[in-house]
């Protein structure tokens, strides 16, 4: 199972940015056609992480922009319920 890495800052930019980037590519389609491939190409990847929610440089870079509680060890959990407990 992949886990996620992107928050939702993170997935909104870069959805903006990969939809703009398609429609520049789209714009430039008779003028630069390796440009517009290249583009394209990339407003796709980027459009893609973002809808997966799963940035491959941010599992290779070990970042996390995604909220929410992190894995506890099971120390800590220990820690945490006997300090409930009193």
């Amino acid at each position: 199972m992949i886990t996620k890495n992107m928050g939702g800052v993170d997935t909104a930019i870069r959805a903006v940015l990969g939809s703009l980037a398609i429609v520049l590519a789209a714009v430039w389609t008779d003028q630069y056609p390796f440009v517009t491939i290249a583009t394209g190409l990339v407003g796709t990847v980027v459009v893609a992480t973002a809808i997966a929610e799963v940035c491959p440089l941010y599992k290779t870079l070990g970042l996390n922009t995604r909220r929410g509680r992190r894995p506890q060890s099971p120390t800590e959990t220990r820690h945490e319920l006997a300090g409930q407990l009193r």
